[in-house]
């Protein structure tokens, strides 16, 4: 969750707010962590870079296929705003970006809290 205010040591600066549009993630590398950032409707959320399926990297959800014309979907997985969630972008598996599971396989990945300061993103881990 995004909240703006003071920001503690353990705390490490990731991207500016402009950096990461609605409906988007970005991947960061935070002490040898990977993380994707999401804009779900304005509010910042982190959790693992990494789908518990198959190791896929949450943060391309959204991206243009690049054999799209032969696929059904043009892209590759998305952020749904409303609901809170990522769509990996390998095989589709559903993950909430504020709690981290997967709901159909019970199956968990990290989540991280976000808070923006002056306008930049700063992720504690």
């Amino acid at each position: 969750m995004s909240t703006e205010h003071e920001i503690g040591d353990d705390y490490t600066k990731v991207a500016s707010f402009t950096d990461i549009p609605r409906g988007s993630g970005i991947g960061v590398n935070v002490n040898g962590i990977e993380i994707a950032v999401f804009n779900a409707d304005g509010e910042l959320l982190a959790i693992s870079n990494r789908c518990p399926h198959q190791n896929a990297p949450l943060y391309k959800a959204g991206d243009e296929k690049i054999n799209a014309e032969h696929t059904w979907t043009d892209t590759r997985g998305g952020v749904n705003e409303e609901e809170a969630t990522v769509s990996c972008p390998w095989h589709l598996w559903e993950m909430d970006l504020e709690t981290g599971k997967h709901e159909v396989s019970g199956k968990c990945i990290g989540t991280f809290d976000v808070e923006i300061s002056d306008g930049d993103v700063y992720v504690q881990v």
